[in-house]
């Protein structure tokens, strides 16, 4: 993902942790490119998970898949991340998806050499909302986090609200667009007049649930 939705979001290690076990599912789930049970969402394609149920509970899984997978490869795996937009974009999206990842690649300089140097990312999905819905199209808003850590660089975060829409093309679910949606919580204690109390600050994710899967890799 692109500036535009800076994913390759950051959160202290150990809110990391905490949400993992929270929504209990990773990405490395389904890690073997062999046929699933028939009720299962994805498949994995070319190593690229890919969201083969065309249900509203199908549409979540592929975006929770692509949007995390797409968060954490982006700068970090960019080989990975053509992969994942061959398989996993509509072509109308692919060009304009690999430009800006390029361009967000060459516009840090310092991020790049920490990977080259050992820098890590890992993104996750905090959870998730299905907007809207039909057979051939599905709209999703994700909260998604992550963390970056390495030798010359500290732990650090970054959350976002997400839109991605999704197409039903040959079989799949392909993503057509996405963009930041607007500010997004970051996992912390409120204290309001001595009582922890998120409610406000946590209002944009009402209706959310927990994703399918919880990060990238």
């Amino acid at each position: 993902m692109t500036s535009r939705a800076r994913t390759i979001a950051i959160a202290a290690l150990a809110v990391l942790a905490l949400l993992l076990v929270g929504v209990g599912v990773l990405i490395g789930r389904s890690t073997l490119d062999a046929a699933p049970p028939s009720s299962a969402p994805t498949i994995m394609r070319n190593g690229i998970p890919v969201g083969v149920s065309d249900t509203p509970a199908g549409a979540l899984a592929a975006a929770d898949n692509y949007l995390a997978l797409e968060a954490q490869s982006d700068e970090q795996n960019p080989a990975l991340f053509n992969q994942l937009v061959d398989e996993a974009f509509a072509p109308s999206f692919q060009a304009t998806a690999l430009r800006l990842a390029a361009t967000d690649r060459q516009a840090e300089p310092s991020l790049m050499r920490a990977y080259a140097t050992g820098a890590h990312a890992i993104a996750l999905v905090g959870a998730r909302r299905l907007n809207s819905y039909t057979p051939a199209k599905a709209s999703v808003t994700t909260w998604l986090g992550g963390v970056l850590w390495g030798p010359t660089l500290s732990p650090r975060q970054t959350w976002n609200l997400v839109s991605t829409t999704l197409a039903w093309q040959g079989g799949r679910w392909l993503v057509t667009n996405n963009h930041i949606a607007g500010s997004a919580p970051v996992p912390s204690i409120v204290y309001i007049n001595g009582t922890n109390n998120q409610a406000a600050a946590f209002s944009a994710l009402n209706g959310m649930s927990g994703p399918y899967y919880g990060t990238g890799g």
